[in-house]
């Protein structure tokens, strides 16, 4: 019994897992671009010896909200607590 595998082979399947690719890059770049900011906000924190409470380490790592790291990772320049960050 031979298995009909045209549908593997067609247009359609090649277009669908070229976006299925594209898609896993874009997502793949998003989570490096924010895993990069989480790491410049602990180094500039680490840099001026701030130091983050459990709770307030899990709150960055956990934010995936890059406009939120890009606020933070600003404030983290000049703030001299890490309540400052974190309210």
């Amino acid at each position: 019994m031979e298995t009909d595998l045209s549908f593997f082979r067609s247009e359609s399947a090649q277009r669908l897992r070229a976006e299925g690719r594209e898609q896993g890059l874009a997502e793949a770049r998003e989570q490096g671009l924010v895993q990069g900011v989480v790491l410049s906000v602990l180094t500039v924190l680490t840099s001026r010896g701030i130091e983050l409470s459990a709770g307030q380490r899990k709150l960055l790592t956990d934010t995936t909200d890059i406009d939120q790291l890009d606020a933070w990772v600003l404030q983290a320049v000049t703030a001299t607590r890490a309540d400052e960050l974190f309210g």
